[in-house]
């Protein structure tokens, strides 16, 4: 098992299928969280309480897992404050909030009323909406799922195509240019740098079905922006409005930038 800390709250830890079958696990077992996995999680929570000097009387230890194409497992620890989990109770009632503007009783008799094509498309215009708002909880502040609760937003996403957009958001320049240098590698096919009321957005084409692949985009979006959302109503916003720095290949300008 690798353990890496990524920063104060944040350790990464990977391992492999054939040290879990060493210990008589599965892959499987870890992410549903079997019985027979306590004593795993009991040694793996001390050793990464140990990482990030976690006190249990004031501090709660977040766990996301998720299962890559080799069958090696990625488990992400994040130490939350109380201030932390006020932050992300904040993120998530707002977008809670949000969801229930949208989908208001009236919302849902205008699509009752409809016929023909004009219901499926006001149907899919809300579920949309609504998709949207969650993905903003994907931002560095999100609460993260327990061990226990295994929805994880790095296995939740299963695209229909192989290209996505993603628009990602960062308060300075240096950040943008740290998020270049990670995901540069990635088949990324487009790339645009916005600057919109003092904060930085970049539009991201990423042409990949692979799970292992946007895996990597969206842990790079939680460590290094402030939110990374997909196919969103607000890349249209951010065109329209914002001040475009770099028109094309920003990933690739960044990137040297950076060298």
């Amino acid at each position: 098992m690798i353990i890496v800390k990524m920063n104060d709250t944040t350790v990464e830890c990977s391992i492999a299928a054939s040290e879990l079958h060493e210990i008589g696990l599965t892959p499987e077992a870890v992410i549903n969280g079997a019985e027979n996995t306590t004593s795993f999680f009991a040694k793996l929570n001390r050793e990464v309480g140990q990482q990030l000097g976690y006190n249990p009387e004031t501090e709660v230890m977040m766990m996301s897992k998720n299962m890559m194409m080799d069958g090696s497992i990625r488990i992400f620890a994040v130490k939350m404050t109380n201030d932390d989990i006020q932050k992300a109770s904040d993120r998530i009632k707002g977008a809670a909030e949000t969801v229930l503007r949208i989908l208001t009783q009236e919302k849902i008799d205008e699509i009752k009323a409809k016929s023909g094509r004009d219901k499926g498309i006001a149907l899919n215009e809300v579920i949309t909406n609504v998709s949207e708002t969650i993905n903003r909880i994907y931002g560095r502040e999100a609460i993260e799922t327990t061990h226990t609760e295994e929805t994880t937003p790095e296995s939740s996403y299963q695209p229909l195509s192989e290209y996505a957009e993603y628009m990602v958001e960062f308060d300075t320049f240096d950040e943008a240019k740290r998020f270049s240098k990670v995901v540069h590698k990635l088949p990324i096919v487009d790339s645009t740098l916005y600057k919109l009321e003092g904060g930085y957005y970049m539009t991201v084409g990423l042409m990949s079905a692979d799970e292992s692949v946007i895996y990597d985009m969206r842990r790079a979006g939680v460590e290094y922006s402030n939110m990374l959302v997909v196919n969103a109503l607000e890349t249209r916003y951010v065109r329209e409005h914002g001040d475009c720095i770099l028109k094309a290949d920003a990933i690739i300008h960044l990137t040297d930038l950076s060298r």
